[in-house]
């Protein structure tokens, strides 16, 4: 069977919308890089919560971090920190810490 094409007035065919967006003034280009930049800070400052879950406990990273640093300057209290290292050993319940590769200790948690 064929079908038959519904036969209108008008043999022109509709003039057809352009697709996509409407161009952006200056002052909209101007905030959307604003904000792009905003969201690209924060990116790029991104600091990751880190959360260590081991039988049915769980500590933060950051904690055992700062309390590794007040460890630290107890001892060692004009000594700027360069850099530290942390080793978590969650069966003993202890993070070792390791500061500007010469000092040691540890943190129970």
């Amino acid at each position: 069977m064929k079908k038959k094409k519904p036969t209108g007035s008008s043999t022109e065919p509709e003039a057809k919308k352009k697709g996509g967006r409407k161009p952006m003034t200056a002052e909209e280009r101007e905030s959307a890089a604003k904000a792009r930049a905003e969201i690209k800070a924060k990116a790029d400052s991104l600091k990751p919560t880190v959360i260590l879950q081991f039988q049915g406990s769980e500590v933060d990273l950051d904690t055992l971090v700062e309390a590794a640093k007040a460890g630290f300057r107890q001892e060692k209290k004009r000594t700027p920190i360069t850099d530290l290292k942390l080793y978590v050993k969650p069966e003993e319940r202890t993070a070792y810490y390791v500061v500007n590769e010469t000092f040691n200790g540890s943190v129970a948690f």
